[in-house]
């Protein structure tokens, strides 16, 4: 029987207290293996910690008991049932992060979750000065992407018009569908960056101020992942990972996974 699966993607970013390499012994002194729960008006946060060999393996997520619809749809019989789910009970949305102390390197499956992250650990280090740091800058990252993967925009449709990015045609076409946000995606397959693809990349970047949304993804020369998007300028690995009858991810089994990946790329 086929396991089945869903594609997931970590952005790594290097991970510096106080402008310093990590300490394995001064993370698990400070918090060690746990599970740690933060609630703040019917909102909760949770944290679950493992150490491996060199690795912090975090299990993390939130979700409100509220605004809660007391009526549930069952999609089989499209009946209106009521909602099991009790007003004190919280259904948490699931992110992954690991911590590669080896390398300093932080790993996060949501990058938008990547600042709830680092306040959990600034919290439990208070004073010490926790930063994720972007692994290029913009011309490093235009230099060393040598593949794209997918190419995302986003903007309201007049600013497409001053970007310069769009033809005349495309722009107006864009606009006249009267949206009150536009995205763009191109999709590629193994697609070397040439001169041409090389000169829209650095267009964008040019225009970045006209876009409410980028997320650039592609491969160095060495073929690992590459990915800019709004929080920066990040390392990225993507592969399909096992989820069970709820479509949740097997998080024993994804952690083997990544911390593989990892490895092989360190290699």
């Amino acid at each position: 029987m086929t396991v089945p699966t869903r594609l997931i993607v970590f952005s790594g970013s290097f991970l510096t207290m106080d402008d310093q390499a990590l300490d394995i012994e001064e993370f698990q002194d400070k918090i060690p293996e746990s599970t740690y729960s933060v609630v703040e008006n019917k909102k909760i946060h949770s944290y679950t910690l493992n150490y491996y060999k060199h690795y912090l393996k975090i299990k993390f997520g939130d979700g409100s008991a509220m605004p809660r619809n007391p009526t549930v749809i069952n999609i089989s019989t499209n009946e209106a049932l009521p909602n099991p789910r009790q007003a004190d009970q919280v259904e948490q949305k699931e992110t992954f992060g690991i911590i590669d102390f080896k390398t300093g390197f932080l790993w996060v499956s949501n990058y938008k979750k990547r600042n709830a992250l680092l306040e959990f650990l600034r919290q439990n280090f208070r004073g010490k000065k926790i930063l994720s740091k972007d692994v290029y800058s913009e011309e490093k990252f235009i230099q060393a992407i040598k593949k794209l993967d997918n190419i995302k925009l986003s903007a309201t449709p007049n600013l497409f018009t001053q970007s310069n990015t769009l033809s005349g045609v495309l722009s107006d076409e864009i606009n006249g569908y009267e949206a009150t946000t536009a995205i763009l995606s191109f999709q590629y397959h193994d697609k070397f960056v040439g001169r041409n693809l090389t000169e829209k990349i650095k267009s964008i970047f040019n225009n970045r101020l006209n876009f409410t949304g980028i997320v650039i993804s592609g491969r160095d020369e060495k073929d690992l992942g590459m990915l800019f998007n709004p929080e920066g300028f990040f390392r990225k690995i993507e592969f399909k990972a096992a989820i069970d009858e709820n479509e949740m991810f097997l998080a024993d089994e994804l952690f083997r996974q990544v911390i593989t990946k990892i490895e092989n790329e360190n290699t």
